[in-house]
């Protein structure tokens, strides 16, 4: 039989969706707290379940600071992207709906509330709750607390319903009603089964084990036996690399989070006009490896070596590729092993030793003199080991967007929340780490690398700006075809770098860079993992080193400053 039951004020769940949906409410944090100390799970709660509650919560705060521009009901609405909601109004009519909103009211937009295909008790309640919400002096200071607990024959476990109210510009007070039923994306199946290897029953189990269901309740809907199920689990979590259930539906949650996020238009970089064919050359090293990279520029001009980021941008923006013709600098761009057709450096040993070698090889096949190098992103702990190695072969250092070695915690927490998720995990659970990568590649293929960079980029507009600009929209997007295509997929070579760039201390062979070489960094002033404030502790620490603030720019800050970083690699040649 259909029940309803509210739950007390002070519920948990009801703590942690009332700071989601009321971040600036410092009563909300008061209620949560007290929650927060508890070293156990409240009874009635597994833990999987607990944690599947705070990331969608987390995703609901996350969205009520980034509404998109437009209409306010849509706008609302798209803060919950994963959650099952309808919106009323002071009419008691449905404003809006979303996911399966219809089927668990029974109710369609525009239709009145009181029509809800629910039981009487249940539509009763429900109504004189979205009530007393709407008229805030009769509602009591609890009103903002109420959570539902919605019983229905055809689910074992109860739904949980949360009101919450708002007043909305045009549309005047209105109740959001939000349902603990998971959507779930459009054409994820395919991203988990492209990303992991998974097959369709594998991921149908998933599906059951993000909505709290156990081993048995999943074996008796699907069919099969407990043991069945339990060997699926378990070659579940050897395909994530993940240790437990709880592990394996955060990281299924982060990834729904990641593949719902607001963003831009899905346009692919083959619907834009692309350069002529860029040639490549390739060497053999010494351990038989193979090793492609191009040049461009001046042939005969002063050698500069290039190290593209973790994105592996090979293409600058056509301008930027002129302009070093006309300056004299003969450009030498590898493709870092892992990349492309580049052969991946072996297992063992440092990741950065083995690019220094591998980059000195070839400045001894080109034979080339001692030279200035410019780094982007995180390529800044490669050439400082190549510094160290090879100090006779480098005359300078231009970085741009340089990343400093991490080693406090508020380096990471001050980041937004994309390279925080990122780089915590590298940091601290590296062994999930290859989980994430790989879901973020599926999915900036699944949606394109535009919506991607959009979703990723979102608080950086200088950087958002350049995909406005075709000849910026081609060198991200083609020059980064050896990183991500149908045909490449850099996901375990950008994991290794990322895991050596957050749990190995190279602040050592940073500082001996800058103070034997001139270093000069261009950072963003928008960018979003190394803030301003971040910056200048970073610019404390390491005095020796040049850093110049650009505005309008972040992660791609070379992209916007191009012809600052030619006129420093020109004095340094």
């Amino acid at each position: 039989m259909n029940q309803t039951r509210i739950s007390p004020p002070d519920d948990i769940l009801s703590a942690i969706y009332d700071v989601a949906l009321a971040p600036e409410c410092p009563k909300c944090y008061a209620r949560l707290l007290p929650h927060m100390d508890r070293e156990t799970v409240p009874a009635g709660l597994s833990e999987h379940a607990l944690l599947k509650h705070f990331h969608r919560a987390e995703e609901i705060l996350a969205r009520s600071t980034a509404q998109p521009q437009g209409d306010e009901v849509a706008a609302l609405m798209a803060r919950f992207s994963q959650s099952t909601a309808i919106l009323v109004d002071a009419r008691l009519s449905v404003l809006a709906a979303n996911g399966p909103a219809a089927s668990l009211f029974g109710v369609e937009t525009g239709a009145p509330l009181g029509s809800a295909a629910l039981p009487e008790d249940t539509r009763a309640t429900l109504l004189a709750l979205v009530k007393k919400h709407l008229n805030p002096r009769g509602a009591g200071k609890d009103a903002a607390d109420t959570l539902l607990e919605l019983h229905r024959d055809d689910h074992s476990r109860p739904t949980l319903l949360k009101l919450h109210a708002e007043v909305l510009p045009k549309a005047g007070p209105v109740v959001l009603i939000l349902s603990s039923e998971l959507i779930w994306p459009e054409g994820f199946d395919a991203v988990l089964a492209a990303a992991f290897a998974l097959t369709p029953a594998e991921i149908a189990v998933i599906q059951r084990l993000i909505k709290s269901e156990n081993i048995q309740e999943i074996a008796t809907a699907r069919g099969r036996s407990v043991d069945t199920i339990r060997t699926q689990v378990k070659t579940i979590l050897s395909k994530t690399d993940t240790r437990s259930q709880a592990e394996l539906i955060r990281i299924v949650l982060m990834m729904m989070h990641m593949a719902t996020a607001p963003g831009g238009s899905q346009t692919q970089p083959g619907e834009d006009a692309v350069r002529p064919a860029v040639p490549w050359q390739s060497i053999e090293l010494s351990d038989g490896r193979r090793l492609d990279y191009r040049e461009f520029g001046a042939p005969t001009g002063k050698p500069v070596l290039v190290w593209p980021m973790d994105y592996g941008f090979t293409h600058w923006p056509q301008a930027a590729e002129a302009q070093a013709r006309a300056l004299g600098l003969r450009v030498i761009l590898p493709l870092r092993g892992g990349y492309g057709p580049s052969d991946t450096p072996p297992a063992t040993g440092s990741l950065s030793e083995h690019y220094a070698r591998d980059i000195a090889e070839l400045v001894a096949h080109l034979d080339l003199c001692p030279c200035p190098h410019l780094a982007l992103g995180v390529d800044v702990m490669f050439v400082a080991k190549f510094a160290a190695l090879f100090p006779h072969l480098i005359t300078g250092v231009v970085g741009c967007g340089a990343v400093f070695p991490v080693t406090e915690p508020n380096q990471i927490a001050c980041m937004d929340k994309w390279h925080r998720m990122i780089l915590a995990t590298a940091r601290h659970t590296p062994r999930l780490l290859p989980f994430l990568i790989k879901a973020g590649f599926a999915l900036a293929q699944k949606a394109g690398k535009d919506a991607f960079i959009r979703n990723i980029f979102a608080d950086a507009p200088g950087d958002l700006a350049l995909l406005d600009d075709p000849d910026m929209r081609e060198a991200l997007f083609n020059g980064s075809h050896f990183t991500l295509s149908k045909d490449y997929n850099a996901a375990d070579i950008f994991t290794r770098t990322t895991i050596e760039q957050m749990t190995m201390d190279w602040s050592q062979d940073l500082r001996a860079m800058a103070q034997s070489l001139p270093v000069q960094f261009l950072q963003g002033a928008e960018d979003t993992e190394i803030p301003p404030d971040m910056l200048a502790q970073h610019a404390a620490r390491y005095p020796e080193i040049d850093i110049e603030t650009v505005e309008n720019a972040g992660r791609f800050v070379f992209f916007r400053a191009w012809d600052k970083a030619l006129a420093h690699l020109t004095r340094m040649a």
